[in-house]
């Protein structure tokens, strides 16, 4: 199924993950050179995994001690509900794979797993990052993983806030104009915390850089101020 081109695909909205065609491959070329420079900015992708829906946030920290945070973009992966779970695995899968062709970010920031009181939705969460965790490593994007308490912790500052508490706090740090889609403003949050947790402290280094691209990543509706 070619990729979509109708509004409902814009950045920030649900995208519904394409399907390849047969023989493409969305893979860097093997044995292609890297080109270094000495980096100014390091662009996290952060990722908050489900087997419906995948929300993805990107963002670029830079400065001293990655204390600039600026918003790139967000929104979510959708597969459809009637769907078994491989084919929706599957489908998200693709869409990611796109969506990192896309943005090309230099790390991923994801959401670890949990053991919560429902079994089934435990393991569908664990499905859902193995097929992130995949998909990063078909790139050689290394994959940090936080837990949900300690993401809330360093974003709204404890560890037992609320979907709307994180979005408004998203909201507020990234300067956007309006509160993202829960599964996006999760996965911006993810992003943050490990700009301010994880390496992001790298920026500046020596390090294989992304081919520029010649657009804005902002989108409608959910820009900075």
């Amino acid at each position: 199924m070619p990729r979509a081109t109708s509004p409902a695909t814009m950045r920030g909205a649900p995208r519904t993950a394409p399907r390849s065609a047969p023989g493409a491959s969305l893979r860097p070329s093997p044995g292609a050179p890297l080109r270094t420079s000495l980096r100014s900015s390091l662009r996290i992708l952060g990722i908050d995994p489900g087997s419906l829906r995948l929300g993805y946030g990107v963002i670029e920290c830079s400065g001293a001690g990655a204390s600039t945070v600026t918003y790139v973009e967000c929104g979510v992966i959708s597969a459809a509900a009637r769907d078994t779970r491989s084919v929706r695995l599957g489908e998200i899968g693709r869409g990611l794979r796109d969506l990192i062709e896309e943005v090309r970010p230099d790390v991923v920031a994801m959401e670890e797993a949990f053991f919560g009181v429902n079994v089934q939705s435990t393991l569908a969460l664990g499905e859902a990052r193995g097929v992130a965790l995949f998909v990063a490593s078909e790139y050689g994007l290394r994959v940090s993983g936080y837990p949900p308490a300690t993401v809330k912790k360093t974003v709204v500052g404890h560890g037992r806030a609320t979907k709307e508490q994180i979005g408004y706090l998203v909201r507020a740090l990234l300067s956007l104009r309006r509160t993202p889609a829960p599964d996006a403003a999760d996965a911006l949050a993810i992003a943050i915390c490990h700009a301010r947790c994880g390496d992001a402290r790298g920026v500046g280094s020596a390090s294989p850089s992304r081919p520029l691209r010649g657009r804005s990543g902002t989108l409608p509706g959910v820009r900075p101020k």
